[in-house]
């Protein structure tokens, strides 16, 4: 197998700090101890404390739920399901002490007590389907059908508050660090917050009708929009937008996403099993054209180095490992065309047929375990008298598939072909050519890396496609330990693809090529950093902005309730706002890839600033302080000669004036402050500015 052995490439790079994080993590739940304190197996009485490092697991052809314990590739406890559950497709759902099992033919949900090791309470919620999220001592079901959100007691299951409703139809939805819900709503384009059963304000994530997608990676939302090809982070600080590869807009069905990432890694899925890696904390995507057989695949998740990616069409568990960009041995999950259920948690992959024998349970070094399901000797064997579903609930019960479940884990075919299907079918003696070209978008360019030819007599490899860019290495040797190129350059606003050529003697010694296939387009770029120094200046309708530039930014978002603008360089002045209004700006910068990591805001508050000037030319007659801007009506006058300090509120445009002492003209008007109320004097009695401006305001009231 050749490829980079020693340092690791661009993937491998971007899962690091993930795979660090899991390593960690599973250090120290690994020191737990695994223990089942038994008081009289069976009866109403016993109590067990189930391993800290485990899950649930269905095992629907016995009608039961198995908890399994990852560290030692074992069951260590077991519980029985309502009897109408028995033959119906069932999702276990949980988090901590809370384990519901919900029965997604009928929308009856129930839950485990791991203390007890029974179902002790069952709702039924009404709709086949409906979607229960766990998390953050908090529990949501959500129906797509009806387009609500209700929050539930995770102990009792009964309601809690009202239930909201949201636009249809409502996407996957995730709980993320902080406890709070977030539902897609595709048809809005938006992202709807739910936080202790109250909703806050959306947050749009894409153009009404765009097919939305939704992962909690590390905790934190990611959301694609495969119709634009754009992902979205979306942190308490603001939202990243990572642009994707144009070539993910014209997916059939939109990008395959897992619900949970483990960490801050998002694998996506397109057409012919491209593979795209979002590493969600620094916004860098990589991708490789894997072109996998034409079979049916569930969405892919990734546990340290290594996408998993359920083969429906075969029933097996396809493993690609990023470190050496190639695959390994895949796993027999299910019979062929049977689905598979393949979760993270805890630090752990896990893999489920329902009807199987047999589970696998994957650490982050790849290692597994096989799990026996149905190994009697474990507590909560014995069946005990079980609580009626709510009313409305799932029938008489007596639906039963029968049968023995089959043990899937024994039988596993040769892993995919590695060479791709539609690679170039090389001359008779030559190399085959180079294939899973994989591309990294870099500060300042995109690398390359692939898996070297195999036989012939390769000479050396070489970049193709690279006009307008510095490649380096300029040749590989076919001897090298390394196959990765490096390409400055480019037009960060352009995706590029790239081929690499094996140079080699033909069958007469004379020297010839073979090319790969295109490898899947990249920016020449990373998303920009964030901007610094914000300042916005007030002024008459104006907010002057300056700010410290972004690195690789090639442009700013200025945004703000009331403007919207996009601008370069370091400056800009926002005209046009109402006055006597505060506003909050937003300053985003962004560039071919994307936009920055959260985003800076500002204040920049319009108040009108409220001068005080004198009066002037009052040596003739009484100067009269009008009710408006007009020569008519009276509420105060300032006696001939006198001359005093007068606050004023700001300007507004009215009728015209002469001012017979000086002969100035004006129709501008001062409002001021007059006795407790206000009143108007022209600008021609007045000391101060002949019109607004940044002293004193126009009026926008």
């Amino acid at each position: 197998m050749s490829g980079d052995r020693t340092r690791g490439g661009p993937l491998r790079g971007l899962l690091r700090r993930d795979r660090l994080t899991g390593q960690l993590a599973f250090a120290l739940v690994g020191v737990l101890t695994v223990s089942a304190i038994v008081y009289g197996i069976g009866t109403a009485s016993a109590r067990y404390r189930l391993s800290d490092v485990g899950s649930w697991l269905t095992a629907t052809a016995k009608g039961m739920v198995v908890h399994a314990n990852g560290l030692a590739g074992k069951v260590d406890g077991k519980a029985n399901m309502i009897p109408q559950m028995r033959g119906h497709h069932v999702k276990v759902v949980q988090d901590g002490t809370t384990v519901l099992l919900i029965d997604t033919d009928t929308g009856v949900v129930s839950r485990i007590d791991p203390s007890q090791l029974t179902v002790r309470t069952s709702r039924d919620l009404g709709t086949a389907g409906v979607q229960v999220v766990v998390g953050g001592n908090a529990a949501y079901s959500v129906d797509a059908v009806k387009g609500t959100v209700q929050r539930i007691d995770p102990v009792s299951l009964a309601g809690m508050g009202p239930a909201l409703t949201l636009p249809l139809p409502l996407g996957q939805a995730g709980i993320d660090a902080a406890g709070t819900l977030w539902v897609p709503a595709p048809k809005t384009g938006q992202l709807f917050p739910v936080r202790a059963g109250q909703q806050g304000a959306p947050v749009q994530v894409g153009r009404p009708g765009d097919a939305l997608g939704l992962t909690i990676a590390a905790g934190i939302p990611v959301v694609t929009d495969s119709t634009s090809a754009t992902a979205l982070v979306v942190r308490p600080d603001g939202t990243q937008k990572i642009n994707l590869p144009g070539a993910v807009a014209r997916v059939a069905g939109g990008l395959k996403t897992p619900p949970v990432a483990d960490g801050q890694t998002v694998p996506m899925l397109g057409d012919g099993g491209s593979l795209y890696l979002l590493n969600s904390g620094v916004g860098q995507l990589s991708s490789v054209a894997l072109r996998v057989p034409g079979h049916e695949y569930e969405p892919p998740n990734i546990l340290g180095p290594r996408v998993y990616l359920p083969d429906r069409t075969a029933g097996q568990l396809m493993i690609f490992n990023t470190e050496t960009n190639d695959w390994e041995r895949p796993v027999q999950a299910s019979r062929p065309g049977t689905p598979f259920d393949v979760t993270v948690r805890d630090h752990m992959l896990w893999v489920n047929d329902p009807d199987g024998a047999t589970a696998y349970a994957f650490d982050p070094n790849g290692a597994q375990k096989a799990i026996k399901k149905y190994d009697d000797k474990v507590p909560g064997g014995n069946r005990r008298p079980l609580p009626k579903p709510a009313p409305g609930g799932t029938g008489d019960g007596n639906n039963n598939n029968g049968g023995s479940p089959g043990d899937h884990g024994g039988n596993h075919p040769a892993p995919p072909n590695r060479r791709p299907s539609q690679s170039p079918s090389p001359p008779p003696g030559a190399p085959s050519a180079p294939y899973n070209l994989e591309v990294s978008s870099t500060d300042g360019g995109i690398r390359v890396r692939f898996h070297a030819s195999t036989g012939g007599k390769p000479i050396a490899y070489t970049l193709k496609g690279t006009a307008g860019f510095r490649v380096t290495p300029a040749r590989i040797p076919a001897n090298s330990t390394r196959f990765e190129f490096t390409a400055t350059g480019g037009d960060c606003a352009r995706e590029y693809a790239f081929q690499v050529a094996v140079i080699y003697k033909d069958k007469d010694g004379n020297p010839a090529e073979l090319r790969s296939e295109p490898s899947k387009t990249a920016h020449p770029c990373l998303a920009p950093g964030k901007p610094g120094d914000f300042v916005g200046k007030p002024g008459n309708h104006t907010g002057r902005f300056t700010w410290t530039e972004a690195r690789g930014a090639t442009g700013y978002r200025l945004s703000s309730s009331a403007s919207d603008n996009d601008v370069t360089g370091s400056s800009y002045t926002v005209t046009g706002l109402p006055n006597n209004q505060q506003y909050e700006f937003t300053l985003t910068a962004f560039n071919g890839a994307g936009s920055s990591q959260g985003s800076i805001k500002t204040k920049l508050d319009l108040t009108y600033p409220n001068p005080a000037f004198q009066n002037k030319a009052n040596d003739q007659t009484n100067t009269i302080v009008r009710p408006g801007a007009a020569n008519s009506g009276e509420v105060g006058k300032i006696l001939k000669g006198q001359y005093i300090s007068i606050t004023v509120i700001c300007m507004v445009n009215g009728g015209p004036r002469r001012e017979d002492q000086t002969g100035e003209t004006s129709t501008w008007w001062d409002r001021i402050k007059w006795n407790g109320g206000v009143g108007y004097l022209s600008v021609t009695s007045m000391q101060g500015p002949r019109q607004p401006d940044d002293t004193v305001y126009e009026c926008s009231d």
